[in-house]
C-alpha cells in the first residue's frame, strides 16, 4: 500500500491501494488520518481510514493510533452504538495502516449513496442544519450513546475524543466512531483529545468520558457549541420545550461537573437520569376489564410485519399476536422465511383486508428487503379512498430518521416506541387504544 507525504504536510495522501477496495473520494482528514469512501470488491460502500507513519514527528502518536484500533476492532461488533470495524491491515512497507469500516449514512440520502456528493451525516453535519434538535429526540440520543458507552466501559476500554464529529448514524441508528485514541482506562496517557471535551482531570476514565458526552448533549439539547457551557439558549423562554430543557441543564451540570466525583458515576446511572427526563405520552396500563375485553374488538383485521431472523422481533411479534388474538382481533404475523412467491401473495392479501398494520422496526430490520416489501404494499393500502389502513411503525431501539424509502411511505403515521422487554405491555396497550378510536 503506497500512501507517502512528508513529515508535517497537509498535502493529501496519494490515493493508497487497500486489497479488494476501490477508494473512490477522500471525505475526511484528522490529526491522525485520513477517511476515504471506498467500493469493496461485493459492491458494498465502506469507509477506510488511512494512517502513515509520515504523518507523525515521531513513532509514539502512530503506535498509539494503532494500537486503539487494535483494541477496538473485537468489541467493535458486539454492540449497535459502535461503528463495526471490519479490518485492519498494514502496508507490506510498514509505513502506514488502515482499517476498513462500515460507512455512515449520507447527511440527506440515508444509505442510498452517491459517491460524488456524498457526505456523511455526523451529529456535527445534522446540527450545522437543524441548530439543535428536540428534547426527546435529544433524551433518546443520549439514552443510546450511554448505552454503547457503558458497553465500551465494561470491556475496560475508554473512548477518549467523544464529540459531535465522532458520532455517526449508521441507518439512523447513532453510533461513536474515530476510534484512534480508544485505550484502557486508567491508563496513563498524554493530554489528547479535543479541547472543549476534555474534563479538568485529563482523558482517560469512564468520568471523563461521561464529562464529553454530556457536553455533545448540551450542544445538541441548546444548539451551543461546548465551549459556551453551561450558557442557555436566549430564546429559550420561548421554546415551547423549555421546562424540558431546564430539567436536561441539571442533568448536564452534574454531568459535567469539574469534579469527577460529582459526576454520573457510570454511564449505566447516566442513561437512567435520562430516561427520567423522556417525556410521559402515554396512558396508564389498560385495566383487565376495559374496554376491549368484552369483545368489541372482534372483526378487526391486524397485519404485523416484521424481520422474523430476527429473534427479539420475532419475540415481540408473537407477544403481541398472542394479547391481539386474545381479544378477538384477527393477526396475521407470518414468521415463514421471505423471498417466496406463496408469501409475497398471502402478505398483499392479508394487508388488503386489515383495518390496521403494525410495522416493527428494529435498526437491523431496516435493512431487510421484504420488510420494506411490506411497507410498500401497506403504503398502498393506507392510500386507498375506501376504507384505507393505518399504519403503526414501532420503532424498536433506535431513534432518528427513517431511511428514505421508509419516511416517504410513512410520513403521515403516527409513532410508537419500544425500548426493550419492559415496554411490552405499554405498547400492546398502544395498539388497543389505537384500534378502540377505529371502531
Amino acid at each position: 500500500m503506497n500512501s507517502k507525504r512528508n513529515p508535517g504536510s497537509t498535502a493529501p495522501l496519494e490515493r493508497p491501494t487497500i486489497p479488494d477496495h476501490e477508494l473512490l473520494r477522500l471525505i475526511g482528514r484528522g490529526s491522525y488520518g485520513e477517511v476515504w469512501l471506498a467500493r469493496s470488491v461485493m459492491g458494498a460502500f465502506r469507509a477506510v481510514k488511512v494512517v502513515s507513519r509520515t504523518a507523525f514527528p515521531d513513532k509514539r502518536p502512530y503506535e498509539r493510533e494503532f494500537e486503539g484500533v487494535s483494541k477496538f476492532e473485537p468489541v467493535s461488533r458486539t454492540h449497535p452504538g459502535l461503528v463495526q470495524v471490519l479490518h485492519v491491515g498494514r502496508s507490506p512497507e510498514g509505513d502506514s495502516f488502515y482499517c476498513i469500516m462500515e460507512v455512515a449514512d449520507d447527511l440527506t440520502a440515508g444509505q442510498q449513496i452517491d459517491p460524488a456528493i456524498y457526505q456523511a451525516r455526523t451529529l456535527r453535519a445534522v446540527l450545522e442544519v437543524r441548530k439543535h434538535l428536540p428534547i426527546e429526540e435529544v433524551l433518546r440520543l443520549g439514552i443510546e450513546l450511554a448505552a454503547a458507552l457503558g458497553h465500551l466501559h465494561h470491556q475496560g476500554l475508554g473512548h477518549r475524543d467523544i464529540k459531535p464529529t465522532n458520532i455517526i448514524f449508521v441507518r439512523g441508528v447513532p453510533k461513536f466512531a474515530d476510534i484512534g485514541l480508544v485505550t484502557e482506562l486508567g491508563e496513563k496517557a498524554s493530554f489528547v483529545g479535543t479541547e472543549g471535551y476534555l474534563p479538568p482531570e485529563g482523558p482517560g476514565t469512564a468520568a471523563s468520558d461521561l464529562f464529553a458526552l454530556g457536553k455533545v448533549l448540551y450542544e445538541a439539547g441548546m444548539g451551543k457549541r461546548a465551549a459556551e457551557f453551561p450558557e442557555l439558549p436566549t430564546d429559550l423562554r420561548q421554546r415551547p420545550e423549555a421546562p424540558q430543557l431546564l430539567r436536561l441543564n441539571d442533568l448536564l451540570l452534574k454531568a459535567c461537573d469539574p469534579h469527577p466525583a460529582k459526576r454520573f458515576q457510570s454511564a449505566e446511572e447516566l442513561a437512567e437520569a435520562l430516561r427520567a427526563l423522556v417525556p410521559t405520552t402515554r396512558l396508564q396500563p389498560l385495566e383487565p376489564d376495559s374496554p376491549g375485553a368484552d369483545g368489541s374488538l372482534r372483526g378487526l383485521e391486524v397485519t404485523v410485519l416484521f424481520c422474523p431472523s430476527l429473534e427479539s422481533d420475532l419475540r415481540l411479534a408473537r407477544m403481541l399476536r398472542n394479547r391481539l388474538e386474545a381479544l378477538g382481533v384477527t393477526v396475521w404475523a407470518e414468521e415463514t422465511p421471505g423471498g417466496q412467491v406463496a408469501w409475497a401473495r398471502r402478505l398483499e392479501a392479508r394487508i388488503g383486508t386489515s383495518q390496521m398494520v403494525v410495522i416493527l422496526a428494529s435498526a437491523s430490520a431496516l435493512a431487510d428487503e421484504w420488510l420494506a416489501y411490506g411497507v410498500e404494499i401497506a403504503h398502498q393500502a393506507a392510500q386507498r379512498p375506501e376504507k384505507p389502513a393505518q399504519l403503526l411503525p414501532v420503532r424498536l431501539r433506535w431513534t432518528g430518521p427513517w431511511p428514505r424509502f421508509f419516511d416517504i411511505s410513512l410520513d403521515s403515521a403516527a409513532e410508537l416506541s419500544w425500548q426493550g422487554e419492559a415496554d411490552d405491555q405499554l405498547l400492546g396497550d398502544d395498539i388497543l387504544r389505537t384500534l378502540l378510536a377505529m371502531r
